[in-house]
C-alpha cells in the first residue's frame, strides 16, 4: 500500500530533523511551528 505524503506532513518532517541537529541550541521558533504543524494535521484529519 503507498501513501501520498501532503505539504503540511513533509513540513513536519524537515522541521523535526531541523529540531533534532539543533539539539546543542535549541529553537523554540521550530519548536512552536511543529506544535503549530501538528495541530493544523490533527484538525484536517477529523474533517
Amino acid at each position: 500500500m503507498k501513501k501520498e505524503v501532503t505539504q503540511k506532513e513533509w513540513d513536519l518532517i524537515e522541521a523535526l530533523r531541523n529540531f533534532r541537529h539543533s539539539r546543542h541550541n535549541p529553537s523554540e521558533r521550530i519548536e512552536l511551528f511543529i506544535d503549530q504543524l501538528v495541530d493544523e494535521l490533527k484538525e484536517s484529519e477529523e474533517s
